[in-house]
């Protein structure tokens, strides 16, 4: 529950980085490690710029994409080019991984912003994998996810502070 407007909460989502809270930061260069090891400086360091945006809709939805198989070392990410076109239409065999934010009005002036992440894995070994991958994630991914939301929450605080000064 955000004491904020769905505009200024979407806007805020679109705005955060993960590298700008150090918990975060922690989690994901832990999770680059394995990646970093095999495939040396230059392996993939995940933020949210290694997800696709997939576009918004008006002040209510806001969407992003990712194509791989991640729970290899260095996410398996597929290298289509970065458009919602690209994510839609990437090999219908490939995992992808949609990681959505919602808003919906709660009260005057109070936004529940929801965030949802679904993983379409049509080969049941990819599926076994992913399965086994995302119970070892889980909870730190639930714990990235309140953090997120209380940025967004505190960024839109500071800009409803700025609008009234």
């Amino acid at each position: 529950m955000i004491a904020s407007g769905p505009q200024r909460c979407l806007d805020a989502v679109e705005r955060f980085r993960t590298e700008d809270d150090a918990f975060i930061r922690t989690c994901l260069t832990l999770r680059d490690l394995p990646g970093r090891l095999t495939g040396g400086k230059n392996a993939h360091r995940f933020g949210m710029e290694s997800f696709t945006p997939l576009g918004r809709i008006d002040n209510h939805w806001v969407g992003y994409g990712l194509v791989g198989r991640f729970w290899q070392a260095g996410y398996g990410l597929a290298s289509t080019e970065r458009t919602a076109k690209a994510f839609w239409e990437a090999d219908g065999r490939a995992c992808r991984l949609l990681l959505t934010f919602a808003t919906q009005p709660a009260s005057d002036g109070v936004t529940r912003l929801v965030t949802r992440t679904e993983i379409s894995c049509p080969d049941p070994r990819d599926r076994r994998k992913m399965t086994l991958y995302w119970l070892l994630i889980r909870p730190v991914s639930g714990i990235i996810r309140r953090r997120i939301l209380r940025a967004v929450e505190m960024e839109c605080m500071r800009a409803d502070i700025q609008k009234a000064s």
